[in-house]
């Protein structure tokens, strides 16, 4: 499944990027852009109720981050406006606002995310970012060298609203040309779905750099059970904050391999 989504990605150039349907295609979607319409309704829901964002500025982002790669969208209603959009907007709009909760009240000033799909987390936190006067002055991606071309094309083709410097890296070398201070790190769905020894990289290579950060912990993880959230601060090697579960819940099976909300 997975060399069949990376082998659809090397098909995708700046030639062809604007009538693309990646966002759409069963090689991409198996892995991203798969968020069903249920839990499109779920992350309004939680929009509504922990954040005031106004409904001008949600549909701003949602036109916009739906604008490439012909998504499949759904039709949603929120504060009485019908949104027509991709339920993958709605949750990076949710996870975009949760991390910047945390990301403000630290002393962070650039961020490097792990495991970025096409952007979309990137474009969100950018976006609301700047709307609530949050600085940030770097934005690091690390993603498969293929993956980083979509991205550099997706966010390319949103400069105008992206208002941090764009630093693209690739994973082999697992953040070791990442130079900034005052990091904060990211990573949803990623750095604990991986197997143990890239795992191990990441946190002994790229994670002492950062003094904060916030990780979407799948806690069935590679292989179910490799990376138990009890021992997040060990795995990390991070003194850990906050955890609490995931808002949705999006594993499943809602049993001892839930996913968390990790804080440190």
């Amino acid at each position: 499944m997975y060399d069949q989504y990376l082998n659809y990605i090397r098909t995708i150039n700046k030639t062809n990027f604007e009538t693309v349907n990646f966002k759409s295609n069963s090689a991409y979607t198996a892995i991203l852009e798969h968020a069903s319409y249920d839990f499109g309704v779920k992350y309004l829901n939680l929009i509504e109720k922990e954040f005031n964002i106004d409904i001008n500025h949600i549909t701003e982002f949602i036109t916009m981050n739906d604008k490439y790669g012909f998504t499949n969208k759904q039709v949603f209603t929120f504060k009485d406006t019908i949104l027509h959009c991709s339920p993958a907007s709605l949750l990076y709009i949710y996870h975009a606002l949760v991390i910047l909760e945390h990301y403000k009240n630290t002393s962070c000033k650039n961020i490097v995310e792990v495991g970025c799909g096409y952007g979309g987390l990137c474009l969100a936190i950018n976006y609301f970012s700047k709307l609530l006067n949050i600085s940030i002055t770097t934005y690091n991606i690390i993603d498969l060298p293929d993956v980083c071309n979509l991205i550099s094309l997706y966010l390319d083709a949103h400069k105008s609203n992206i208002h941090a410097d764009i630093v693209i890296h690739d994973s082999n070398t697992f953040g070791s040309e990442v130079n900034n201070s005052d990091l904060f790190f990211i990573s949803n769905y990623c750095y604990t779905e991986i197997n143990a020894d890239l795992n191990e990289k990441y946190t002994n290579i790229l994670l002492p750099k950062t003094r904060h950060g916030f990780i979407l912990w799948q806690n069935n993880g590679h292989d179910k059970g490799v990376y138990p959230v009890k021992d997040a601060a060990k795995i990390t090697g991070k003194s850990i904050l906050k955890v609490i579960e995931e808002k949705p819940q999006t594993n499943r099976g809602y049993d001892i391999y839930m996913n968390y909300f990790v804080y440190f």
